[in-house]
């Protein structure tokens, strides 16, 4: 009991710790946009959109509506990409075009060998593409009329070649509610965009949902072809962007957005178990250790004080409860400010042990998947 006593003290303290540490990191984010945020003049600079696209009925649609009603008058093309979609993906593109000469549409086959699907796809998108910036766009982005003037201008303001952001996570279903707000704070947990801006550190962090580039820079670093056969393309392409040489040459810029981007990411429980489980082991550099100390963290901060206190209240051990019950209070004034950055509905913050242990076994299955001892996960019907 005394071992379970400082563990509990412990969680207490890290969540007191990440309270004041997360009010810090966000009053001082300079690398933060919003609609509002000031737009500078770029006559002139011409933009293509790229759309990969497989099985997005009731998505892509939406999402080329957005691109068109872009209010950057230098967009000259949506260049859509179906990917051998079985659904209406097709038809709901021509459909949302509404004969704007501005998109086209290409059909694919599937990726080559040694290719992931969706590297083929913009990479092949891209080829017709004349625009003096790449946009690339995922097929469930809902994106706000100002995004591309307010990311052109960063670019521009930071003197980068790349721009990427965080957005908004939508969510529908109850267990969307439950995970997807609790892994984007994880995500932004390991993620201080002060870091990953830094030309001088390793930190890299991208997100292929929204990623604007100039031309010039993605044909010196190979563009989708240099990462072809990345799990996490996205992380690959902006650490290509980064670390090309001479060393800050070209410079990336990650940023978080409030009102600028939404994404739908998955709809159901098996589709976030099988989007994340392909994720997380990859992006951990393929580490054993680091997947097992995730793990360990999740149970240990986030789940074991909300078993311990009724446990200890039961037992009358009463400094451990005493301990527990803080670490849950704090954990819940933790999420209940988060809101702000990572919308749910409130009861699902209540959910949070059930979340994090739902978690620990998506992370433990990305490194059983990816070091072979299970089978790889299948995406839209490929192998990953």
């Amino acid at each position: 009991m005394k071992t379970l006593y400082w563990m509990m003290v412990l969680a207490a303290c890290y969540w007191a710790i990440r309270l004041i540490v997360s009010a810090v990191r966000t009053a001082g984010n300079t690398f933060h946009v919003t609609p509002e945020s000031d737009v500078a003049a770029r006559n002139g600079v011409t933009v293509s959109v790229c759309i990969p696209a497989r099985n997005e009925e009731g998505r892509v649609g939406l999402t080329v509506k957005d691109v068109l009603a872009q209010d950057y008058a230098g967009l000259i093309e949506v260049i859509v990409l179906d990917d051998s979609s079985e659904d209406a993906t097709s038809a709901e593109v021509d459909e949302a075009s509404a004969g704007d000469p501005r998109v086209k549409k290409l059909l694919g086959s599937g990726p080559p060998e040694g290719w992931k699907g969706k590297q083929a796809a913009v990479w092949a998108a891209q080829q017709e593409a004349t625009g003096e910036w790449l946009l690339f766009v995922d097929a469930d982005v809902r994106l706000h009329p100002r995004a591309l003037s307010i990311a052109l201008s960063e670019a521009s303001r930071r003197d980068a070649v790349m721009v990427s952001w965080l957005g908004q996570l939508a969510t529908a279903s109850f267990w969307e509610h439950a995970l997807m707000p609790f892994i984007g704070d994880l995500i932004l947990l390991f993620t201080k965009p002060r870091f990953v801006n830094d030309p001088t550190r390793d930190d890299c962090l991208a997100n292929g949902q929204f990623i604007l580039i100039r031309r010039d820079a993605y044909d010196t670093v190979g563009g989708h072809e240099a990462v072809k056969d990345s799990v996490i393309d996205d992380v690959s392409l902006a650490r290509a962007v980064k670390f090309h040489e001479p060393s800050g040459s070209l410079r990336y810029v990650l940023l978080t957005s409030t009102g600028l981007m939404q994404v739908r990411m998955y709809e159901d429980l098996r589709g976030i178990w099988d989007g994340w489980t392909k994720n997380f082991f990859a992006a951990s550099k393929n580490s054993v250790g680091a997947m097992v100390f995730l793990a360990v963290y999740l149970v240990w901060t986030s789940v074991m004080p909300w078993i311990v206190l009724p446990a200890s209240l039961v037992l009358d051990a009463q400094g451990t409860a005493l301990w527990s019950g803080l670490a849950v209070l704090l954990t819940l004034v933790y999420r209940l400010a988060m809101l702000r950055l990572m919308p749910q509905p409130v009861w699902a913050v209540l959910l949070h042990p059930v979340a994090a242990f739902m978690t620990a076994g998506i992370v433990l299955d990305s490194m059983l998947r990816g070091t072979g001892v299970k089978n790889p996960v299948k995406w839209k019907g490929r192998e990953v």
